[in-house]
């Protein structure tokens, strides 16, 4: 095991949606650790409860409906779950940053990009409006924009969606984050633009030496970026691994459809997508057991009955699943 102690570990996370209709578990046990200078992949597809995991870490969760009603988060060992929305607000864009998927909800429309990078400067770090605008201005030059200082002054609405995209980063950048949370950071943006925002990214994480927590369902951009993987299905993590360890030895069914759904580009035949079969299913009316049995090709009568432990395969990569329970240890 890694004996470097996590910037930040979740132990056991459940965070529960309390609606009219009944109980969503968004997270229902979820526990990792993010390592300094590294990043870690949330993969799954929407609804598994990626961005719930991520959002409880800052508390953004909206309260009512939702709540944090078990687990710890530990950032430098200390629980945020304890905090207070003051203690809170000295930790968001200060020492834990979120870069958002879509910058155009993200920033606010009436405020000039310039005042909104800004605002954690002032705020934070307490520099004067000269300072603030100096930092500011470099740290647009920083993340790729040209003529920064006309920049600047823009709108959100004057510029694309690539460049809003970068003026999201330099905000969430502008404090010099330990940890940053990188909400789907390339949704809705071309392909170019999608490689040049991860560069981006990883260079930042290199120059600044931060953890990076990456929410994403891309799993080109988790082959690119990630040095270790957890894999989310109806709020449970159901693989977990180093990059290698799920791109190479993936154990889990779910996993392993993920894998065959995507484009091959070293194939000379074109061959009709691999489609995983089925719905995930009403997170208002889970089925007892597996959660991916209905859609399981390997499913087996004790997977409607039990829920999977963990199974090792080696001191950090486990699976929940029941093909492999007789023949491993179990957690």
């Amino acid at each position: 095991m890694d004996n470097r102690q996590p910037i930040l570990e979740i132990k056991d996370l459940k965070t529960y949606f309390y609606t009219d209709d009944g109980v969503v578990k968004g997270c229902d046990g979820v526990s990792y650790k993010v390592y300094e200078g590294e990043t870690l992949a949330l993969v799954g597809e929407s609804g598994s409860g990626k961005s719930v995991s991520a959002m409880s870490i800052l508390q953004l969760i909206p309260s009512p409906p939702g709540k944090i009603v078990e687990g710890e988060i530990l950032y430098n060992g200390d629980n945020l779950v304890n905090y207070s929305e003051k203690q809170m607000e000295k930790i968001r864009g200060n020492d834990i940053a979120v870069i958002f998927q879509e910058p155009m909800t993200s920033l606010n429309p009436v405020l000039t990009a310039g005042y909104q990078i800004m605002e954690p400067l002032r705020l934070h770090q307490k520099l004067s409006k000269n300072k603030a605008k100096e930092r500011a201005v470099e740290l647009l030059k920083l993340v790729g924009i040209p003529s920064p200082e006309k920049r600047f002054k823009e709108y959100p609405y004057q510029m694309s969606g690539g460049m809003r995209q970068r003026v999201v980063i330099a905000i969430a950048l502008a404090c010099n984050p330990k940890l940053l949370i990188a909400d789907e950071p390339t949704t809705a943006l071309d392909v170019t633009i999608q490689a040049q925002i991860i560069n981006l990214v990883e260079e930042m994480q290199e120059k600044l030496g931060m953890a990076i927590l990456m929410i994403t369902h891309d799993l080109g951009v988790v082959a690119e970026t990630a040095n270790k993987v957890a894999v989310m299905y109806c709020g449970k993590i159901v693989e977990y691994g180093r990059v290698d360890d799920i791109f190479y030895d993936s154990k889990h069914p779910y996993l392993q459809g993920l894998k065959k759904s995507m484009p091959r580009l070293d194939s000379e035949k074109v061959e009709e997508l691999y489609v995983i079969e089925g719905m995930v299913p009403n997170p208002l009316n889970l089925p007892v057991g597996c959660k991916f049995a209905d859609r399981c090709e390997y499913v087996m009568e004790i997977c409607r009955k039990k829920e999977p432990e963990a199974v090792y395969f080696g001191k950090e990569h486990y699976a929940r699943c029941f093909l492999y329970s007789d023949s491993n240890e179990s957690e």
